[in-house]
C-alpha cells in the first residue's frame, strides 16, 4: 500500500509541476492547508480516495490520472524517402535523405515531403507526412499515397462513392483522380502530417 501510495505522491507533484501551479494554488484548489499538500505530496499522510478527488478537482484533472501512470508513447527514428507529390502524378524516387524522430507511429512507418499545392489544405508546405506502409485498405476519408502502373506517385484522400482520389487544396486546378480506369497500387495511409517550426 506504502508503494501505491509513493506512487500516486510523485504522480500528484508531477502534474502540479507540470501545470505550473505552486503548493499553496493546490491547497486553494483543495480547500486545505499548504502543509497538507506538502505532505501528501511527499508520502507523509495517507491519499485516501477523497484526497485524490479533491486534488483531481484543484488540479483540473480525473483522479485517474493522479492514480495511474500513462504509458510512455514510443519514438521511432523512420527514414525520410523522398517526396511524393501532392498535385498530378510524379515518378516516385526512393532516397533516405535523413531520418526524422516520430512518436506513435508504427516502427515500419517512413516520410515523405509532398511537392505541390493539392493537399495544402491540411498538409501545409514546408513539413512532411508519415506513411504507414501496413495499413492499406482504403477506408473512406482517409489520405492514402497511391502509385500507378508506370511508377509514379501522389498523395490524396480517398472518398468511395463514386471510388476516388480527391484534393484537399484551396487551388480549384485540382480534380478528382476516378479510380476504375487505369490500375494502381496503395503505398500506405497517411498517419501524420508534421511541419517544423
Amino acid at each position: 500500500m506504502k508503494s501505491l501510495t509513493n506512487a500516486v505522491a510523485s504522480r500528484l507533484h508531477n502534474v502540479r509541476k507540470a501545470k505550473g501551479m505552486t503548493l499553496q494554488q493546490v491547497a486553494d484548489g483543495a480547500k486545505t492547508t499548504l502543509g497538507q499538500i506538502h505532505k501528501l505530496e511527499r508520502s507523509q499522510r495517507p491519499l485516501t480516495m477523497e484526497w485524490i478527488e479533491r486534488l483531481a478537482v484543484a488540479l483540473n484533472v480525473s483522479p485517474a490520472e493522479l492514480m495511474v501512470e500513462r504509458p510512455a508513447t514510443t519514438v521511432f527514428e523512420i527514414p525520410l524517402v523522398g517526396r511524393i507529390a501532392a498535385g498530378n502524378w510524379r515518378e516516385a524516387v526512393e532516397v533516405t535523405i535523413r531520418h526524422v524522430q516520430v512518436a506513435g507511429v508504427s516502427h515500419d512507418s517512413f516520410a515523405l515531403e509532398p511537392e505541390g499545392d493539392s493537399m495544402n489544405v491540411i498538409l501545409p508546405d514546408g513539413g512532411y507526412v508519415v506513411i504507414n506502409p501496413n495499413d492499406a485498405d482504403l477506408r473512406e476519408g482517409k489520405i492514402y499515397a497511391v502509385m500507378n502502373s508506370e511508377g509514379e506517385t501522389t498523395l490524396k484522400r480517398y472518398r468511395s462513392n463514386p471510388a476516388r482520389l480527391e484534393p484537399c487544396s484551396t487551388n480549384p486546378d485540382h480534380q478528382p483522380i476516378n479510380l476504375g480506369r487505369e490500375n494502381f497500387s496503395v503505398i500506405g495511409r497517411a498517419t501524420k502530417a508534421i511541419k517544423d517550426l
